[in-house]
């Protein structure tokens, strides 16, 4: 599809044009001569020897939710819900950890908190129960790093974007070791999965970053990275996953949105994708509908059978798009939630991760409203894509 001017696309995709000479990048990227170089181990071979879990069905959790007594109730409340995943926070968009870790970068610019009293110990508690473990770690909206360390950041530090944060710069094999020597320290907790969300530029067009460069260097920059931590954490026996905006589904061929995005080659670098398919985020008339807020089932519909017509080569299995549990220019409750998830399972997906930044969740939801399954786990990589067309017809 022709990608539309995305004006609520995370809040706003602004294209205002930043002024100011980029920092030269001539020296190839090196992470191995920082903290926290790869140990090689190849995909196919991580994927040989471990079960991949498939249909996911779960919530995210702040560190702040997760360190409190709210931690219990939302766990009580998933396994009377038949929900049995969760996605927490390692490392927020406010760049402190949710509990002290030893990195020494991390300790030099107080990017350590207590958010959570004893991580293993509610790792261990959620495995008890059956539910899967995901940590996210927020890569290059991360304030904290770039406001310490200006000479890792977009512009050394000049470059502050509209919500008054300095991007740490993705070319910059500093911030890549920083990154993944933290997500090490969430493999070594227990996590079956490490995330990396903001794996991207910043959505404003800044010269010599992600504006009069090739798409290619913005696509390898991303790349890069996302290959460089495989190699370092497949050997911890953890997956490894990408958050995408919703678009890069089906946006044209070879248009990256100047943000570094490339679905089917990030798909192919990783054992996850997790596109953001909330449907408050699409400008009115994408797939042709005035209101993509009040079609929430066709939505994430229309963006799932695009991500998989990206990756004729991959299992639909990959694919664990974040769906939407709040309120942003409309109310979301029981029939929107229940709609995204029958929409999903018209596309072939019954796996998903609801986003509610308040951890509150909608109660009431038939989580098992469309029923099905995925097939059973450790078959994946031969489950059969679904076919691209379906009689799928939003409701009212």
């Amino acid at each position: 599809m022709k990608r539309p001017v995305v004006g609520a696309l995370l809040g706003a995709m602004l294209l205002a044009a930043c002024t100011g000479s980029p920092q030269t990048q001539e020296q190839p990227l090196d992470p191995a001569a920082h903290e926290g170089a790869p140990v090689s181990e190849t995909k196919a071979e991580t994927e040989a020897t471990k079960p991949h879990h498939v249909d996911i069905h779960g919530i995210y959790m702040t560190g702040w939710t997760t360190g409190s007594d709210q931690f219990y109730k939302l766990v009580d409340y998933m396994q009377a819900s038949g929900l049995n995943a969760v996605v927490i926070d390692v490392q927020d968009d406010d760049g402190l950890t949710s509990w002290p870790v030893a990195v020494p970068l991390a300790a030099e610019i107080g990017a350590n908190e207590t958010k959570i009293g004893n991580i293993a110990e509610r790792v261990a508690y959620l495995k008890e129960r059956g539910i899967y473990t995901v940590g996210r770690i927020v890569v290059y909206a991360d304030p904290l790093l770039g406001r310490k360390r200006p000479d890792m950041a977009i512009q050394g530090g000049n470059f502050i974007d509209t919500r008054g944060i300095r991007w740490p710069d993705p070319y910059n094999p500093g911030v890549w070791a920083y990154k993944v020597a933290i997500a090490k320290e969430a493999a070594q907790a227990g996590f079956d999965e490490i995330q990396f969300d903001y794996i991207r530029f910043p959505e404003h067009r800044i010269p010599g970053y992600n504006a009069e460069v090739t798409v290619e260097k913005r696509t390898g920059a991303i790349e890069s990275f996302l290959t460089y931590a495989a190699e370092a954490l497949h050997p911890l026996g953890v997956f490894i996953s990408a958050d995408l905006f919703g678009l890069t589904t089906t946006v044209d061929a070879g248009d990256d949105m100047e943000i570094g995005q490339n679905y089917a080659e990030i798909a192919g670098i990783v054992d996850y994708v997790w596109p953001m398919v909330y449907p408050s985020h699409y400008a009115p008339g994408t797939y042709g509908i005035d209101d993509p807020n009040r079609a929430p089932g066709r939505i994430v519909y229309e963006s799932l059978v695009g991500a998989q017509k990206r990756t004729p080569d991959r299992s639909r299995l990959i694919h664990r798009p974040w769906i939407q549990d709040f309120n942003y220019g409309a109310t979301y409750g029981v029939a929107e939630i229940e709609d995204q998830i029958k929409g999903l399972a018209e596309a072939g997906i019954y796996q998903w991760i609801l986003w509610d930044p308040s951890n509150k969740y909608t109660r009431g939801v038939n989580y098992a409203v469309a029923g099905g399954t995925s097939g059973p786990a450790g078959a994946w990589q031969n489950a059969p894509l679904v076919a691209a067309t379906s009689s799928f017809t939003p409701e009212d």
